[in-house]
């Protein structure tokens, strides 16, 4: 088999369509278009292209997936709960300040870089 490098594994299709994102900004507004499906899944990123849905935890790696496409390091960032559902966003940095993309019900979506460390 031939190795991918550089490609993330994904197809030269999925690639554009990723690319086409363009910026953090970009991912969040795909992911935002997403319905969110509420299944015991855990889909790839190719999934989520095919499939065109995705509940957090596969918002999440699909953002960082997109976000390495677009040059940024996949960082993933869990907020664990005690009393309901986890919360993952995919998190990124832009000129020392920290933002995040993410696909959920209602709450916590998307920051821009605010935050510097």
């Amino acid at each position: 088999m031939r190795s991918r490098s550089g490609t993330n594994g994904f197809s030269p299709a999925e690639l554009r369509k990723l690319r086409a994102l363009k910026t953090p900004a970009g991912v969040q507004r795909f992911l935002d278009s997403l319905p969110y499906h509420l299944a015991d899944t855990s889909w790839s990123p190719r999934k989520v292209l095919q499939k065109k849905t995705a509940h957090c935890l596969e918002g999440a790696i699909f953002g960082a997936a997109a976000l390495r496409v677009l040059g940024f390091p996949p960082l993933l960032w869990d907020l664990e709960a005690v009393n309901d559902t986890d919360h993952v966003l995919a998190i990124f940095k832009v000129r020392g300040c920290w933002g995040a993309v993410a696909n959920a019900i209602a709450y916590a979506r998307a920051s821009s870089p605010a935050n510097e460390t």
